[in-house]
Formats: C-alpha cells, structure tokens, sequence
C-alpha cells in the first residue's frame, strides 16, 4: 500500500489554492540562495519536488539544468517523481499536515539520491486556505525543524534567516525571531 503523502480533502483545497495566481509562485525569489548549492554540486538536473506553479524552472539562473517538477495538486505534474541526485523543497514542508508529514519526508529521503536543499517558513502564511486555516498548516521552530528533518538526513548546513526588517507582519512585534530555515542535505544510510 502506498504511503498517504496528502490527504483527499487537503488535496482538493491544494488544488483550489494553486487554481489561484499568488499561491504557488515565490520559488524564484529563492534562486540566489540554491545556485551556488546546485553549482557546487555538479548537477546538470534536479528534481523540484512541491514545484507549485513552476516559476523556479522559468527563472534565467536555472536555464542550464534540467528539472523535473512535481507537484501533486497539479494534474500535470502530479505522478510520483523518480529518484534524483539533487531535490529540492522549497516553501513545501509548512505545507504538508501534520499526520502525512512522516510519510512526505520518508518519499523525500526516497527522491534524493545524493544532496538536496530545503528551505522551510518558520512564520505564518498571509494567506489563508479557503477552509479558513492559515496555508502554513505546519508551523514549527527552527530547532523542531532540525530535529525532525535530522531524522530522515545530514544536515550539512543549516541557516535561519530573520524576518525583514522594514516589512509590517500581522502577529505582535517579537513573536517569531526567524522568518526561514535553509537547509543543505544528504540522505542517512540506513
């Protein structure tokens, strides 16, 4: 039996969610921060594994590699995705509910074959799902994160990032002290 890495019912709001034009697009903002990591790596490809609406794959710094997207609220891009040297995960895991969280990172560990590099929210969404909750339906700390990640890999780097500075937030001033967590990997050997 296949492991359940989304539920039908969080599923069909995914779907919704990505039918939206702001849900799904930010991967290209990240590109600065993987391009050195892919480059030191020697990969002509990678697996983008959570690719959303694809902006990463159209960003001009990522033209040399080839990459497979996958994501499984979209149709297109939805079959389970072979195993590659280097995966990334970019803005996925605050994503994935709690209860399939294990399975989501048991598939990751499956997927990656040498390296991969994760970057995770540590803050709340500003959007919400259209049952109400806010879209980062698992929010950790950046210590819950390392903990739970180290389970399934090395973690070669591991670097938390501030929030902005000059950006107003919608929760009390001081509440969270990192905005994201990036993080550098190679799988456990079992």
């Amino acid at each position: 039996m296949k492991p359940i890495l989304i539920t039908d019912k969080y599923l069909e709001l995914c779907e919704h969610e990505h039918n939206k034009k702001e849900w799904g697009v930010t991967s290209h903002l990240m590109a600065d921060r993987l391009l050195p990591f892919l480059e030191a790596s020697g990969t002509k490809e990678f697996l983008d594994y959570g690719a959303g609406r694809g902006t990463l794959k159209k960003c001009k710094s990522m033209a040399k590699f080839d990459i497979t997207e996958y994501d499984p609220a979209i149709a297109k891009i939805s079959e389970t995705p072979e195993p590659n040297d280097f995966v990334i995960c970019l803005d996925v895991l605050e994503h994935v509910e709690p209860e399939c969280l294990h399975n989501v990172l048991a598939d990751l560990k499956r997927v990656v074959k040498k390296e991969a590099y994760f970057i995770i929210s540590l803050v709340p969404a500003f959007g919400r799902l259209r049952d109400g909750r806010n879209a980062h339906i698992m929010l950790q700390t950046d210590g819950w994160w390392y903990g739970t990640i180290s389970k399934y890999f090395n973690i070669k780097m591991f670097r938390c990032y501030p929030l902005k500075k000059d950006a107003v937030y919608p929760w009390p001033k001081g509440t969270y002290k990192f905005g994201k967590v990036d993080m550098h990997l190679t799988p456990l050997i079992d």
